[in-house]
C-alpha cells in the first residue's frame, strides 16, 4: 500500500505548514529558543512557501507521468483489440486508439512545453537550500559565526535564495 501513497492527487492542496525541527525537538533545547524563533520569523515562512510549490509542481510532473503511462497501456489494448476483433468493432477501437494516442500526444507536448519536473526541481532546489540554512544558522556555521551579523547575513541569504542567487555561503 505504500505504492498508493506516494499517488498524485487529481486535485492538488497544499499540506499543512510543516516545521524543519519538530516542536518537541525543539523544546529539548532550550538554549537554541532565541535562534528558533528568529527562524521561524525570518526563514521559516520562505521556506514553507518554497516547499509548497515544490510540492505542488511535483505533483502536477507525477500526476502527468500517471496519465501518461496509464493512457499508453490503454491504447496499447485497444491496439490489440483493433487487430483481434471483428471489423466493426476493430473499426471503433482503431478510432478510439487514435483518439487517445492524440490526446496522450498533446498532454506530453504540454508536459514538455510547461517543464513541470524543471520547476519542481527548482522549487525543491531552492527549499532544501533554506533547510540547510536553518542548520548553519543554529550551528553558527559560515557566515553565521559573527554573532552580531547572524540576522543580517541570514535575511540576506534567504533573500538571495528565493531570487535564484544559489551559491554557497
Amino acid at each position: 500500500m505504500v505504492l498508493f501513497k506516494r499517488l498524485p492527487r487529481l486535485v492538488w492542496s497544499p499540506m499543512p505548514d510543516e516545521d524543519i525541527v519538530p516542536p518537541d525537538a525543539q523544546a529539548q533545547h532550550p538554549a537554541l529558543t532565541g535562534d528558533l524563533k528568529t527562524l521561524g520569523d525570518e526563514l521559516l515562512p520562505h521556506f514553507r512557501e518554497l516547499n509548497a510549490y515544490a510540492l505542488q509542481y511535483q505533483n502536477e510532473f507525477r500526476r502527468d507521468q500517471l496519465v501518461l503511462i496509464s493512457g499508453g497501456a490503454l491504447a496499447a489494448v485497444l491496439g490489440v483489440l483493433h487487430v483481434s476483433v471483428p471489423h466493426a468493432a476493430a473499426t471503433w477501437a482503431g478510432i478510439t486508439e487514435a483518439v487517445l494516442a492524440a490526446a496522450l500526444s498533446a498532454l506530453a507536448l504540454r508536459a514538455r512545453t510547461v517543464g513541470g519536473q524543471q520547476r519542481y526541481f527548482t522549487w525543491r532546489l531552492k527549499a532544501e537550500k533554506l533547510r540547510s540554512e536553518y542548520f548553519l544558522f543554529l550551528g553558527s556555521v559560515g557566515v553565521y559565526a559573527d554573532r552580531k551579523a547572524r540576522v543580517p547575513n541570514l535575511i540576506r541569504r534567504v533573500a538571495e535564495i528565493k531570487s535564484g542567487e544559489i551559491r554557497n555561503g
